[in-house]
């Protein structure tokens, strides 16, 4: 009896885990648009990702999220939350039936904090029209290197590929509705164009992001 409790107990403990043991590889980058890392473990084939973020800066924060997705590349669930100091929100992405359903919570104060900071107040968390996510192709989260490598991996290298991206912009996990368009170049690398910006990725020869200018430089695996 106190052997199958036990077992119970290990796998209520391995689904809540901020990390899924069960993804056997893990990437580190540095962020350079603020202080902060952004670290991710995956399975071999990018169908599950769970990754942490710290962030700095006149709001620090942590950011974490889980991703699953179907073997062709479509997402099912992203579950993101961002926390701080007096602060904490939640949002959780989930499709079935092409259909997608939004869920958000907040405790704490984020415009509060904000407003310490010197900061404007921020959007809600989630959006307010979901059927506006049924022509998505893609969901994402703002800045986000893991993310920007899953275009990479899954589409076409030689040909130019536009998508329509929801996408969760911490720290107030509102999501958006952009287009990106993405163009391969010569060196491996691809020019991004969206809504929300434009930046030219560089990848390594497994298609994992190594440098986004302005945002993450892969961490070195030894010190200078």
């Amino acid at each position: 009896m106190f052997s199958l409790i036990a077992n119970r107990d290990t796998a209520a403990e391995e689904s809540t885990a901020l990390l899924d043991p069960a993804l056997d590889r893990a990437l580190l980058w540095q962020r350079v648009d603020v202080v902060g890392t952004d670290f991710a473990v995956f399975d071999q084939q990018l169908t599950a990702a769970d990754g942490v973020a710290l962030i700095g800066g006149v709001l620090p924060y942590c950011l974490h999220y889980r991703l699953r997705r179907e073997p062709d590349g479509r997402c099912t669930t992203l579950s993101v939350t961002a926390e701080g100091a007096g602060w904490r929100r939640e949002v959780d992405l989930r499709r079935d039936a092409q259909q997608w359903r939004v869920d958000t919570h907040e405790s704490g104060d984020l415009d509060a904090a904000l407003r310490r900071a010197g900061r404007a107040a921020a959007p809600l968390a989630g959006i307010d029209d979901t059927g506006r996510l049924d022509a998505v192709g893609e969901i994402a989260i703002a800045r986000a290197p893991l993310f920007a490598t899953l275009p990479r991996r899954h589409g076409d290298e030689a040909e130019p590929t536009s998508a329509r991206v929801g996408l969760v912009v911490p720290p107030s996990l509102a999501v958006v509705v952009v287009d990106s368009r993405r163009h391969p170049l010569p060196d491996g690398g691809m020019r991004v164009e969206s809504d929300t910006g434009n930046a030219t990725l560089s990848f390594d020869k497994a298609g994992f992001v190594t440098h986004w200018p302005g945002v993450a430089r892969r961490a070195p695996a030894h010190l200078a």
